[in-house]
């Protein structure tokens, strides 16, 4: 399945969204769950496919996102994490991901997986001085805990432009933490920091809470309140000297 491309070209940013969707080809089953749970925040983020596509539109911005539920290989985990294709998530189990063998796991891989990790690095090649911004959504309460906010920054380095990417966001009356409800400090960014390293350029990730996005008219309203502040930020980025962060990742 190829992942889902939108055309930009006015636009000093990069839109990714790695759980874009919650869709499982027939031949998976359902990977043995019921419709509820594939429409659960299990299978995707809800409302970051929404969010993303108007951001792209509004912004002039290219995004790629995926075409596949993270249950069946997660877009946002290097390929050695356990969780890469979970058994269990979040109490529930993945009947359908218990028994996989190693050829599964390559034919998956390379269904799901390589596909959009290229698209990316496709559109960042076009765009050699974009700044990366990686969207997602988070639940308001997971596993009895409340996340009281609204809008999460995440990040591993360039603090300096989270902070401001914070304050800006912060402007429109959004509740913003920083590193919440994931820290980018301990490695939960994978897809904006590897292709970000690998084409020397600046990255973040972006979380906003799905209470906000459970329709497409909430979702724009929330990127209505969003695109100034991501276009300030890609605008303060543009003026800095070269990234020097490129490595092999």
């Amino acid at each position: 399945m190829q992942p889902v491309t939108l055309d930009g070209s006015r636009s000093r940013v990069v839109l990714t969204c790695e759980h874009a969707s919650a869709a499982v080809p027939q031949e998976y089953a359902g990977l043995g769950l019921g419709a509820e749970h594939l429409a659960d925040h299990i299978a995707w983020d809800i409302g970051a496919a929404a969010l993303t596509e108007d951001l792209s539109r509004q912004l002039g911005a290219p995004a790629v996102l995926s075409a596949a539920s993270r249950l069946l290989i997660d877009c946002n985990r290097d390929l050695t994490d356990l969780d890469l294709i979970p058994h269990l998530s979040h109490g529930v189990a993945i009947p359908g991901n218990v028994a996989i063998d190693a050829g599964e796991r390559a034919r998956r891989q390379a269904r799901f997986y390589e596909p959009y990790h290229a698209t990316i690095d496709e559109q960042l090649d076009r765009h050699p001085q974009a700044l990366l911004l990686s969207i997602h959504s988070f639940t308001p309460e997971l596993q009895g805990r409340a996340r009281p906010f609204d809008v999460g920054v995440l990040f591993d380095a360039f603090d300096d432009l989270a902070h401001l990417f914070a304050q800006h966001i912060g402007a429109t009356g959004l509740a913003v933490r920083m590193n919440e409800p994931y820290s980018g400090l301990e490695g939960l960014i994978f897809s904006a920091r590897t292709h970000g390293r690998r084409h020397g350029l600046r990255y973040l990730e972006l979380e906003v809470n799905n209470r906000l996005l459970r329709s497409d008219a909430q979702a724009r309203a929330i990127a209505d309140r969003l695109v100034e502040a991501i276009g300030r930020v890609a605008d303060a980025a543009a003026t800095l000297a070269p990234c020097d962060t490129r490595q092999p990742a």
